[in-house]
């Protein structure tokens, strides 16, 4: 798969909806809640925050959402484009659609609401403000909503540029605010009169809001101060009062219905009540999860919406202030002054059940399940409290930075850096509670490493026994962590100790990983690969680096054949294909060492010891130089080089080679650039902390020695260079273009360059390891590693490089179950491929900027072939920078379209195969039928009984890894009922059943008598009857014998089927005899 070559697969994405983007609308009743994502509108049951229906008709994004006055069962939204959508939102069913009429052009729709206004329509009109371009002044209008024809209005209000915060008052006291920076405007929708003041000290106004029964209003501003204003229609009466608490901007007012209290967020995560009449009497709930952003009170003030920024809806009580029920989407990081990745965790795989887990809120980590796609839990790793931002300082929170999980263990390392203090390091373990279904805190360990973390890794996923833990910091320190007793009088057990440490030359860590077995420990130091022995790891088993090459990482020839068009090949391309073909297995099936060593003095030979090839034609001189000066790869020293040695000879036009000779002396002659870069650098030194500036200045004066040096020394080396292109002073430009002129090969070999000392040598940047990756399965003695523009496949068992791919790895994901490695690289450019045969499988470029991979695997494999479906094992997901999860897939297709059949708790045999291979049918089919069972399998099932452990196994699991009620309800309800027309049935199977399991009649708790009721009124039963039961029962096991006799297939292929069949008839034999 080429990048251009057709592709079906879409950009999809799984989570990441922003539902608090908007604040949220309240039913009539209180009852249901409607909530804006992008173009959907999501209806969730406000006691329970379950998601209910999905209103997804709209064509755009939404910018508003309102309930008409007259007609509550109506829901009103607009979009972006005009569009008006009309829903019936209890039925779910799309009303109508209308699309605003606002003249010529296609303006934007900035704001919509809904005012207490009809004019010729069912539904109430709306207040709209639309902008055409960037930089023009807002328009406002008056639109009819049943037709979208526009309304006459006379007002003289001439807005700003900047878009309008908008609140319309729908009770008695009918009036707009609007609010544009620190002009606000109170507009009478009946009269068309307006009034405009200013805020205090001309602060910008954050939001405005209109109480529901009474002419009040309510403004807030980015210093946290709240005015109330009264009487507003006159200059002259206008009232405001002022209610200050928050030390930062208010982002969101909500006054309650009855307009006694007014609700105020900010940054403080705090929710404030102020009764209006006693301010100072106000009520706090503290510690939300995050910044509030929007705040909506029901009709009834029992229930309270906090849309809080990491993207969660939480349902107050308006009487006491409890958090009833929370909906939580995809948790987003908050938005902070520090410049530092949101993700630095990037996006790992929980092995226990296969969920995703990353950053959250901060000091959070949450667990998000891709197969149901909602969010499972946050579960809180730093212990302390969050720090609210403040306007004049960057405020620094503790951060995971870190993160590894094993089957039954996670590690989490946490740095705090203020940039002014010593760096907090802390590494933390937790073991997984099977009663709590959460993770306890085991083990805690302060300054494990110096200034942070690099890697943390478990040697195993799915083992617990000998289980290590290898940390690698910002110290160029390994550290290997094992399991041991506990030496804490007050917490015995198990817990986690430093077994063993060690560095290497002091080098940079890239990258750690363990093999498959957890026996070997491989570690990139700079562009070195060490390996250890993970028991032992002191001193390095073998330590792999590259050789150098053209571009400092390996050697390479390419050979570049023209692509193969999807139609067939031309006669032509086909030959040249040929001709190359041979030409390359002459060259490596040739022992003439002659020819391969003057191949390498022509690939990697450097400058000085670069001899002249056997010169081209004249006529050839211009397709090589074409050649050469396409070869992107190559800069442009590189291409004067390879023109030299060629003994071709350019002319640059007069404007050309002004700019050529600028280059030239600024970058190698004269690097003026360089030096300047050097002199700021040393000025910047000051800003260092102590211990790091005396490192930093060393560093800096070696590397000034050395660009001397080199300064000194290599315009010798490039002037010889410059009579390629003719900018050398001793010749002048010809006059004829059209003739070459020919270097002389003779005064070319006598020509004396002067080599430049090693010592003098510019400073040549080397391969550092950024990935390793080890294999598994058959190609576990493979290693990857990534490079700054390389991938390099290392052989563990020859020890030698085995494929190198050109490619700048910026994310790496390996999936153990196909041994496919995932890369995207600084291009933004996905390449799918295996270690052992390093074709890419899948490509594909302009993809969105990412935070991390990982595979999922499936619940349900796909039967192919990896070549013909790269995710038919395991599906590829992306966190990208807009904070959203993203797959490939084909259109309409989802990781959880591979869901299992719904689970039945009473199943039949030809089902039982089927069921082995879903998620939890294994409680279903783990008792499996004995010799001496009945012959009835199937039957109601009775709670009390002891071999239905199915029961106790879906009671027993926890919630996150529970299937969907819609799966399992139905059929538990229906196995725990008795059909009418089987009881009859049932109970006569019970006296035969009784020999083949434990001697006599089992009742409905599984538990046998020997003298019951029924064994009495049994024997007291006359011979007549006796007999009659006896034929009855005669006749029926007949029947049943002929039956299974003929069901037996000729070409039953299932010996595990036929042994049981033959059992039931042996069993049925034996009632005859008796």
């Amino acid at each position: 798969m080429y990048f251009d070559d057709e592709d079906r697969l879409e950009l999809q994405y799984l989570a990441g909806g922003n539902i608090v983007e908007h604040a949220p609308v309240f039913s009539p009743d209180g009852r249901f809640m409607f909530v804006r994502c992008l173009t959907n509108v999501q209806v969730y049951a406000t006691s329970t925050g379950e998601l209910t229906r999905v209103l997804d008709d709209a064509t755009a994004p939404l910018i508003s959402l309102e309930l008409d006055l007259k007609k509550p069962e109506l829901l009103i939204g607009c979009t972006s484009t005009g569009e008006l959508v009309q829903w019936n939102w209890r039925a779910g069913v799309l009303k109508k659609t209308v699309s605003l009429k606002l003249g010529s052009g296609e303006p934007t729709i900035l704001t919509c609401h809904l005012m207490n206004l009809y004019k010729g329509g069912d539904t109430a009109c709306a207040f709209v403000t639309t902008k055409k371009k960037s930089g023009e002044q807002v328009n406002y209008f008056v639109v009819n909503t049943s037709t979208g024809e526009k309304v006459d209005i006379n007002c003289g209000l001439k807005l700003k540029v900047r878009t309008p915060l908008v609140d319309v008052g729908k009770g008695h006291f009918k009036y707009i605010v609007l609010a544009q920076g620190f002009y606000i405007y109170f507009v009478n929708y009946v009269t068309w009169n307006f009034c405009r003041y200013k805020s205090a000290r001309q602060h910008t106004v954050t939001c405005v809001r209109m109480s529901p029964c009474e002419m009040v209003a309510a403004t807030a501003d980015t210093e946290g101060k709240i005015f109330v204003w009264r009487e507003f229609e006159e200059q002259e009466t206008m009232t405001n009062t002022l209610f200050h608490w928050h030390h930062m901007e208010v982002t969101s007012l909500a006054f309650s219905p009855s307009g006694v209290s007014i609700y105020s967020g900010g940054h403080e995560t705090v929710l404030v009540k102020w009764p209006l009449a006693t301010p100072e009497k106000r009520k706090y709930l503290p510690n939300m999860s995050s910044v509030i952003r929007h705040i909506v009170v029901s009709n009834d003030n029992e229930n309270v919406l906090v849309c809080t920024e990491d993207n969660a809806i939480q349902l107050v009580s308006g009487s006491n202030s409890i958090i009833k029920s929370t909906v939580q989407h995809f948790t987003y990081e908050t938005k902070d002054k520090t410049g530092r990745s949101k993700f630095p965790m990037g996006l790992r795989l929980n092995p226990r059940t296969n969920t995703l887990v990353l950053n959250g809120r901060s000091g959070h980590l949450q667990f998000f399940s891709a197969y149901t796609k909602s969010m499972l839990y946050n579960l809180r790793v730093v212990d302390h409290n969050y720090h609210s931002e403040e306007v004049d300082r960057i405020i620094y929170n503790t951060r995971i930075t870190r993160a590894a999980f094993n089957i039954n263990w996670m590690a989490t390392g946490e740095v705090h850096n203020d940039l002014e203090n010593f760096v907090e390091v802390r590494l933390k373990f937790w073991q997984y509670n099977e009663k709590l279904q959460s993770y306890i805190l085991n083990t805690e360990i302060d300054l494990p490493h110096e200034d942070g973390f690099k890697d943390i890794i478990f040697s195993n996923q799915f083992q617990v026994d000998s289980l290590r833990c290898a940390t690698a910091g910002e110290d160029n320190v390994i550290k290997v962590w094992g399991l041991t007793e506990s030496e804490n009088i007050y917490k015995r057990g198990k817990m986690w100790s430093c077994l063993a440490q060690t560095s290497y030359r002091n080098l940079p860590i890239g990258s750690l990983c363990f093999s498959q077995d957890g026996s070997l420990l491989a570690v990139g130091y700079g562009n070195i690969l060490a390996l250890y022995d993970a028991r032992n790891p002191r001193l390095p088993l073998q330590t792999l680096s590259c050789p150098p090459g053209l571009d400092g990482v390996i050697s390479k020839a390419q050979l570049r054949l023209a692509q193969t068009p999807l139609n067939g090949a031309r006669k032509e391309l086909t030959q040249q294909r040929q001709q190359l073909w041979a030409l390359l297995k002459t060259l490596v099936n040739s022992n003439d060492e002659k020819l391969v060593n003057q191949a390498k003095e022509l690939i990697v030979g450097p400058p000085s010891k670069a001899k002249l090839v056997n010169q081209p034609e004249s006529a050839s001189k211009e397709a090589v130089f074409r050649y050469i000066m396409k070869m992107p790869e190559l800069g442009l020293h590189q291409k004067l080089q390879l023109l030299r040695r060629f003994g071709v000879e350019c002319q640059v036009s007069h404007p050309h080679r002004n700019r050529l000779m600028e280059h030239l002396q600024q970058r190698e002659l004269i690097p003026q650039t360089t030096r300047l870069r050097l002199r700021k650098l040393d000025a910047r030194l000051h800003r260092l902390h102590t211990r790091h500036r005396y490192k930093a200045k060393q560093r800096l004066s070696h590397l000034n020695k050395r660009r001397k040096s080199f300064e000194d020394l290599v315009p010798q080396d490039v002037m010889s260079l410059f009579s390629v292109l003719k900018l050398d002073e001793s010749t002048k430009p010809k006059k004829d273009t059209k003739n070459k002129s020919k270097l002389d090969e003779s005064s070319k070999a006598k020509q004396k360059v002067k080599r430049i000392p090693a010592e003098a040598a510019p400073l040549q940047g080397l391969a550092q390891i950024s990935q390793v990756q080890f294999g598994a399965g058959d190609q576990a003695h493979l290693v990857a590693v990534c490079t700054e523009s390389r991938v390099l496949i290392w052989n563990l068992l020859t020890l030698r490089l085995q494929a190198g791919l050109k490619l700048s790895v910026r994310q790496l994901a390996f999936d153990p179950l196909t041994n496919l490695i995932a890369v995207i690289t600084k291009n933004d450019e996905l390449h799918v491929f295996q270690p052992n045969v390093p074709l890419p499988l899948y490509q594909r470029s302009n993809l969105p900027k990412t935070h991390g991979l990982a595979w999922l695997p499936r619940r349900q494999p796909k039967q192919s072939s990896i070549n013909v479906d790269w995710q038919a094992q395991s599906t590829l997901l992306m966190l990208t920078h807009s904070q959203k999860i993203a797959y490939l897939a084909p259109p309409g297709q989802s990781p959880s379209d591979d869901a299992p059949a719904p689970i039945t708790l009473a199943q039949n045999a030809e089902t039982e195969n089927l069921l082995r291979y879903a998620t939890f049918g294994i409680h279903v089919t783990k008792q499996q039928q004995q010799p001496g069972e009945s012959l009835e399998k199937s039957g109601p099932l009775i709670v009390g009984r002891g071999h239905h452990s199915a029961v106790d196994a879906f009671v027993n699991l926890s919630a996150h890894t529970m299937p969907a009620m819609s799966l399992i309800c139905n059929e538990f309800v229906k196995s725990l009922l008795t059909p009418a027309d089987s009881a009859s049935r049932h109970s006569s199977k019970a006296g035969e059943d009784a020999p083949l399991t434990n001697g006599g009649p089992v009742n409905g708790n599984g538990l046998s008598h020997g003298h019951s009721d029924d064994e009495q009124e049994e024997g007291e039963l006359e011979e007549g009857d006796v007999t009659r039961s006896t034929l009855d029962t005669r006749k029926t096991l007949l029947e049943h014998n002929e039956k299974l006799e003929d069901l037996l297939p000729g070409g039953e292929t299932d010996q595990q089927a036929l042994d049981d069949r033959l059992k039931i008839i042996t069993a049925l034999r034996t009632k005859l005899r008796l």
